[in-house]
């Protein structure tokens, strides 16, 4: 009895031994990290424009696991008497907590003006931060990691304009804003950039009249992200309403919008079925047909909604005819003397007839003869 008493009060003091020595490593490892400030931090500061446009910014690598040793900084600004919506992706991941403190890899918000700071949060862990307003027109947004690797995501923060009234009238209110980060090279930390294009809303739509593809449109307007851009086409999960080209957008089942504008452009004009009135369209009135009317292919819509010519005096006009021959009931009363007075008898016959039918159709434009 006294042997299983001694054994059990051994073991109770075994466990609190090495329960005290993994606190004290644990804690001794943690002292380490917070006393071990590197100055070899990669650093970076940024400036961007916040337009009616909106635009994103984001962890390098996101949503693949983000680089040590950074402290990024960006300064949001909008127009005076103007404010700022910051929207978190809820796909959020950075080093957790410790003891309920982000001391370690972080994001942080701060409002700022000429006589006063406001600091929104410093958010960490798995848990994506809230919605925001900003006070004034001026955030600025930090990253910060150490040098101590974890396998997180990081973040995306999407922002947006807002005014207390109604925004001011601008021509030129389209600009290409904060792209999308991405490595632009082993060793080299990938940055925000932020590019203007002078376009108002017109010029705009008479630029995109002058392309047949996605590829070709986001070529031209974002020479230097427009990969990512069109990745990111179906899957901005900022947005409120997610369309069912977001639900659908998988390998083999993607809406494909340059088939959609290809269909516009070649059935916009095309040969189509009309009922033509034979007696109309031979200008016949000595004689009556049957059928009455007969269905042909002519050339009838639009010149392609949106293209770059549609809207110019262009008209659908056949580029290719051919001539069908049918076969109809034909009546043709020959007058006679003898038979004013009384009713003859109706006597159909065979009769061949050739129409015009429209094989190939395209837009004729003052500006561009028919071929």
């Amino acid at each position: 009895m006294k042997g299983a008493v001694f054994f059990q009060m051994w073991m109770v003091l075994l466990l609190w031994t090495v329960t005290g020595v993994g606190r004290a490593q644990v804690s001794t490892t943690k002292a380490l990290r917070s006393n071990n400030r590197r100055d070899d931090l990669y650093r970076k500061d940024e400036n961007v424009t916040v337009t009616m446009m909106g635009g994103a910014i984001h962890s390098p690598r996101y949503p693949n696991a983000y680089p040590r040793n950074l402290l990024l900084s960006w300064k949001l600004l909008s127009p005076p008497g103007s404010h700022i919506h910051l929207e978190f992706d809820a796909h959020f991941g950075l080093e957790e907590a410790d003891n309920g403190v982000c001391r370690y890899d972080f994001v942080e918000v701060e409002d700022q003006s000429e006589t006063s700071t406001i600091i929104w949060g410093r958010w960490c862990g798995q848990k994506a931060p809230p919605s925001l307003n900003s006070k004034t027109n001026m955030l600025r947004v930090t990253f910060k990691s150490d040098d101590y690797f974890v396998a997180k995501p990081g973040f995306t923060v999407y922002y947006s304009l807002l005014y207390d009234s109604q925004p001011p009238a601008s021509k030129n209110n389209w600009e290409a804003v904060t792209m999308p980060m991405a490595d632009v090279g082993a060793g080299n930390i990938p940055v925000a950039v932020t590019e203007e294009a002078p376009f108002s809303l017109e010029d705009l739509d008479r630029t995109i009249a002058a392309f047949d593809t996605v590829e070709q449109l986001l070529k031209n307007l974002n020479p230097d992200t427009w990969r990512q851009d069109l990745d990111s086409i179906y899957t901005q999960t900022h947005i409120l309403y997610r369309s069912r080209a977001y639900h659908l957008a998988t390998r083999h089942n993607k809406v494909d919008l340059n088939r959609l504008y290809d269909d516009v452009k070649r059935y916009s004009c095309t040969p189509r079925n009309y009922s033509l009135n034979l007696r109309e369209e031979l200008r016949t009135t000595n004689a009556v047909f049957f059928p009455r009317c007969l269905l042909v292919k002519r050339c009838g819509g639009n010149c392609g909604c949106g293209t770059e010519n549609w809207n110019t005096g262009c008209s659908c006009q056949a580029s290719k005819t051919t001539l069908k021959l049918h076969e109809v009931l034909k009546y043709a009363p020959e007058p006679s003397l003898y038979q004013r007075h009384r009713r003859s008898r109706v006597r159909w016959v065979i009769d061949e007839i050739f129409l015009t039918h429209h094989e190939a159709c395209e837009c004729s434009c003052p500006s561009q003869p028919p071929r």
